[in-house]
């Protein structure tokens, strides 16, 4: 496998990283007040609405949370099977993203 190859990868898997951290922030929250709302407007009381938000966040935490941990893994494993080129590869995906926001940077500018 190629350096450039390589960072592809690792650059899917922060990918994902990202969009998990992304969910965990805004799907929980929303599920959390969709579930305190219907237990309220259901069950009319404030303990219902309580447990049902706290399952709309665990439901909604465990999905997001499994793809983190994967997509982490997914990582992991590539720095063990290719412990050679993985250095190269990180700092060549550091680069590209260091130089993708630069750009960005002197957009707005």
């Amino acid at each position: 496998m190629s350096i450039a190859a390589l960072a592809e990868r690792i650059a899917a898997c922060e990918a994902a990283r990202s969009r998990a951290r992304r969910q965990i922030l805004t799907l929980v929250p929303v599920l959390a007040l969709a579930g305190a709302g219907l237990g309220f407007l259901l069950f009319g009381g404030a303990g219902t609405a309580l447990a049902l938000a706290l399952a709309g966040a665990a439901f909604g935490a465990a999905g997001a949370g499994l793809s983190l941990l994967s997509a982490g893994r997914r990582q992991a494993r590539l720095a063990v099977e290719h412990p050679d080129l993985y250095p190269a590869a990180l700092e060549r995906y550091r680069m590209v993203m260091a130089t993708e926001r630069a750009g960005r940077y002197k957009l707005y500018c």
